[in-house]
């Protein structure tokens, strides 16, 4: 992902020479309360060795399309692959590239309500937005933003939301400028800010930056035009919901204690931070990941429209779920303590919950189809 992310870098480099919160009741107070749920693994799309359509590449990002079936980008590939909700192959979007709607680095990917399917990164030539009709597979044009942004998520209609990051250098000390904006199709403006925030940038701790770039923050969206943002912080957990124009509806504060990462994480962490930061032709030898983990790490909406948090802290995924109004709901557990649960990252909406390992223990990459019990 070398020219991807190179861009944003190499910005933040060269600057060196929103509303209100109506924070709900503490929902830890009410734990002994909820009900617990199990989460179980019922399928999985993936082998380490055979056919080629079912041999993950690198896995950056997955969701449902409009009509159920499952996409999964596949970095390593430069493509995104289509399956149905029972595994089976069907499609690919997308080739490796140079020429007109090829790609070479990509990470991010979303598909709107419509079916307008959205790719960060490179390609045609072009470091930005690649525009693909989900059901056809058509290019419809790449949109140059810069540096790419690092966050995609599909809304309602046509739209998208995304993150940017750019550096001020109006005032007397230099500032990153993040934005978490909805953008209708082929625009260079957003239609509708929902979060920006500034922090002074400091040469000196490339490590924040990096993480930055890649996280820093979840963003959920909901069917009804609602987006929802968490910052991953190790001082805060809160959820913010946004509606459609901007504003606020809500907050939920959640009270989780940071909790610091064992010597085989830390381990881990080290060696997805310095990977990420050769790709963006950055110092590896001094970049050291912070000890403590995040206190969210993950924020989905089901298709109920309850809005699932991912602790930060639990080795095995633990999400406390909420209600669209955010009343907490219960407690959910991935069960069979996956080893490399840690590393699974998720998408949820009205087909369904799936999940894959960032860090497979397996040595290979899966996605995995998942269900929950009921509440």
């Amino acid at each position: 992902m070398r020219s991807l992310l190179i861009a944003t870098a190499a910005l933040l480099m060269a600057g060196c020479g929103g509303g209100g919160n109506a924070d709900l009741e503490d929902p830890a107070r009410q734990d002994g309360d909820l009900p617990v749920i199990g989460v179980r693994v019922v399928d999985s799309i993936g082998v380490e060795i055979g056919d080629s359509n079912y041999v993950m590449g690198a896995i950056e990002d997955l969701c449902y399309g409009p009509d159920g079936n499952i996409a999964v980008l596949d970095r390593a590939r430069s493509c995104v692959r289509i399956y149905t909700p029972r595994g089976e192959f069907l499609r690919r979007i997308g080739c490796k590239g140079s020429g007109p709607g090829e790609l070479q680095d990509i990470a991010f990917l979303a598909i709107s309500e419509d079916g307008h399917l959205y790719i960060s990164g490179e390609g045609s030539e072009i470091l930005g937005i690649h525009q693909y009709d989900y059901f056809s597979g058509e290019w419809l044009g790449s949109l140059s933003t810069g540096s790419p942004p690092t966050c995609l998520e599909g809304v309602d209609g046509s739209d998208y939301v995304r993150k940017d990051l750019r550096v001020d250098p109006s005032s007397d000390e230099l500032r990153v400028i993040l934005t978490i904006a909805r953008y209708e199709p082929g625009a260079d403006e957003p239609s509708t800010v929902y979060f920006e925030d500034n922090f002074p940038f400091d040469p000196s701790n490339l490590a924040r930056v990096v993480d930055l770039i890649w996280e820093g923050y979840d963003i959920a969206a909901d069917g009804g035009g609602g987006v929802y943002v968490a910052p991953r912080s190790t001082e805060e957990a809160v959820v913010t919901a946004y509606q459609k124009d901007g504003s606020v509806s809500f907050s939920i504060t959640l009270d989780l204690e940071s909790v610091p990462r064992t010597e085989r994480e830390m381990e881990m962490e080290r060696l997805i931070l310095r990977s990420r930061a050769a790709v963006m032709d950055l110092d590896q030898t001094q970049l050291e990941p912070d000890p403590m983990k995040p206190l969210v790490r993950g924020l989905e909406i089901d298709g109920e429209g309850n809005i699932w948090v991912l602790r930060g802290g639990p080795a095995t995924p633990t999400f406390d779920v909420f209600d669209g109004s955010g009343r907490p709901v219960c407690t959910a557990v991935v069960e069979g303590e996956p080893e490399d649960g840690s590393t699974w990252r998720f998408h949820m909406d009205e087909h369904g919950m799936l999940a894959y390992a960032g860090d497979p223990a397996c040595g290979f990459q899966k996605v995995y189809i998942l269900e929950s019990d009921s509440f």
